[in-house]
């Protein structure tokens, strides 16, 4: 049977002298690992299997910086404690092997990336963001759409064609992209086509590995394709 054990909103004024807990975790506008406010702490714990017992732990976080709210559940069960060593007055040091889920969903693997929003075009990062809703919410097909949209976005931004084959050969012939990259790059290009055509999707390893391709391939082309960019120009200039 379920027991609920504890609630406790969090909150600091003058009669209760409470104290604002803080608890560290990735903020999904921050896009960085940072305090959050707790401001509801459910606590539920379950002996039906006694003498194994499970804790639940509900929270209401938010972020000190930008305020978002985060919901944040913790499952432990009492054989996942581990004491693993002594306070310095003797009192016994523990260690949880708990399970955290926050939502809305966020992963640290393909965290949003602060940088990106600096160097992208509004409509690129917009994409950008999209895909690594749908990667962390565990839409596979949403995914790969969206990774062929980006990466024609990407590309067209900088290349004089229509065409993103012929893009691609001139960024390979230019040496902004090697061999492999390129062979890389027509893989995203296949399976977005494979995706909307037959609905074929893949594994989230797979995806992930294609995120990181493309968040490289911007690295190279908003980066090191615009200061070549910018070098030539001032060689025309000085020149003239």
């Amino acid at each position: 049977m379920m027991k609920l054990n504890t609630l406790n909103p969090i909150f600091q004024d003058s009669v209760s002298k409470n104290k604002i807990v803080y608890k560290k975790v990735l903020c999904i506008e921050c896009k960085t690992h940072i305090k959050h406010e707790v401001l509801v702490d459910i606590s539920e714990y379950d002996q039906t299997h006694s003498p194994i017992e499970f804790y639940l732990n509900y929270r209401i976080l938010k972020c000190i910086n930008c305020e978002t709210i985060t919901y944040q559940t913790k499952n432990l069960c009492s054989e996942d404690v581990y004491q693993v060593g002594y306070e310095l007055n003797g009192d016994p040091i523990y260690h949880e092997d708990a399970t955290y889920k926050v939502f809305p969903i966020r992963d640290e693997e393909t965290a949003f990336s602060i940088e990106f929003e600096k160097i992208l075009p509004i409509e690129i990062y917009n994409t950008y963001e999209e895909v690594v809703v749908a990667l962390n919410n565990k839409m596979p097909l949403l995914t790969v759409l969206g990774l062929r949209t980006l990466l024609e976005q990407i590309i067209k931004h900088f290349g004089k064609s229509d065409d993103l084959g012929v893009i691609l050969n001139q960024f390979e012939q230019d040496g902004f992209i090697s061999t492999k990259q390129r062979a890389l790059l027509d893989d995203i290009r296949y399976l977005g086509n494979d995706a909307a055509h037959r609905a074929d999707s893949k594994s989230r390893k797979n995806l992930i590995l294609h995120l990181k391709v493309l968040e490289n391939l911007i690295h190279q082309l908003f980066v090191y394709y615009k200061m070549g960019e910018e070098s030539s120009k001032k060689q025309l200039r000085v020149s003239d």
